[in-house]
């Protein structure tokens, strides 16, 4: 997939909005997560989510996931003049869900015909249709969900578009917190009551996240063509379905290390060749420690720089594969890995090269950015630094 440029990126999570907000946030190891207030759950703790500023939102569009999603898209092709028949991929798992539920919680489950229009962006391909008609922007529309690893498959797959001709692809993701989510991984004993610190052997569960974030892909000569400034490049997609469990991942993490080792073929590079990885690394107690093996069986000692950055931004979900994915781009342009916020005593079952706290300066060549979702569905996605 080498010869597939990023010329723009766009982002927005509880850390705050654009691409320069969230490399200064990284730098300063900043924790985003505080005590949900979107909403109220009777009989549940209001625990720490990553939540957007509602100032940000405000004003954007009556669905709040397409209000992120807006916000970050926008950013990502700014001034750009999309010409031609292009590609909107998108992912997400919930789409238009938070306004669903008011409906129902006002009229539970009857008519409630004098405000049917909450309803209205509940499937979850409407934001891709919204995107484009907001965008000016014409081409196929696709719309992935596959759990975590939703918006990571969509930028893979917004890829291979640009490669078989396509020119531009608008790839990214949106989740925003809702009452479904919340209650969900609260029933699954999965939700920590602290802020989640990935990879601490202290770690109590995870920190849920919304957000939203974009990548606008063309190809390079075409991209330098116009005069596009490149700041990163999608070199290889890589995916694997291992099927273990409803919710768990494999123990072994089989599936993760199938999918790393399909990105890095695509890419065409070694896994030696790898300096950065920004691990999904939740915070939960079996989806740490099956990553933790995983990066072992691949990578040969002393292996890459390992982070996860949910401790930062919460885990958005099918947002989090985009905005991870503008975390490695980030990365690799500053040359500047960020540790994971949260890690204060790794867990010494999980054997993996952690970035020294405050992050570590480094000349950051290639970076993989691993999103592995419930019932095994496992994407990484393999990035390069731009050169002029």
């Amino acid at each position: 997939m080498r010869g597939v440029a990023i010329t723009g990126l766009g982002i927005v999570s509880g850390l705050g909005l654009g691409p320069a907000v969230h490399l200064q946030a990284l730098r300063a190891a900043r924790c985003g997560l505080r005590s949900l207030s979107l909403f109220v759950l009777p009989g549940l703790p209001a625990l720490p989510v990553g939540e957007v500023d509602p100032e940000l939102v405000l004003g954007q569009h009556p669905s709040r996931t397409i209000a992120l999603a807006l916000l970050a898209a926008r950013q990502a092709v700014t001034d750009q003049e999309l010409s031609g028949d292009g590609v909107v991929a998108v992912g997400t798992t919930t789409g238009g869900i938070f306004e669903s539920e008011q409906h129902y919680l006002r009229h539970r489950g009857q008519g409630g015909r004098a405000d049917r229009e909450l309803l209205r962006h509940h499937p979850a391909g409407v934001l891709a249709d919204v995107l484009s008609a907001e965008l000016k922007v014409s081409g196929e529309r696709h719309t992935f969900s596959t759990a975590c690893s939703s918006s990571a498959n969509a930028i893979g797959y917004g890829a291979a578009c640009i490669q078989q001709g396509k020119p531009w692809a608008l790839v990214g993701g949106a989740d925003s917190l809702s009452r479904l989510t919340y209650a969900g991984f609260h029933s699954l004993k999965l939700l920590s009551d602290e802020p989640c610190r990935p990879f601490d052997q202290n770690r109590r569960g995870l920190s849920l996240g919304e957000g939203a974030a974009f990548l606008l892909l063309e190809d390079e000569a075409r991209a330098r063509k116009r005069g596009a400034s490149i700041l990163g490049r999608v070199d290889g997609w890589g995916c694997s379905a291992d099927a273990f469990h409803m919710t768990a991942p494999h123990p072994e993490g089989l599936g993760a290390v199938e999918a790393m080792r399909a990105a890095l073929a695509d890419a065409g590079v070694d896994a030696s060749d790898v300096d950065y990885v920004n691990a999904h690394g939740t915070a939960t107690p079996a989806n740490d420690r099956a990553e933790g093996f995983a990066l072992t069986a691949l990578f040969k000692a002393p292996g890459p720089l390992v982070s996860s950055t949910k401790g930062s931004t919460g885990h958005t979900l099918g947002a989090a594969g985009a905005m991870e994915a503008v975390f490695c781009v980030l990365a690799l342009g500053a040359g500047f890995a960020p540790s994971t916020t949260g890690l204060i005593d790794p867990d010494p079952a999980i054997q993996v090269r952690h970035v020294p706290p405050g992050g570590v300066a480094a000349p950051l060549r290639v970076a993989i950015s691993n999103s592995f979702g419930f019932g095994g569905n496992n994407a990484s996605l393999v990035f390069s630094r731009a050169t002029q």
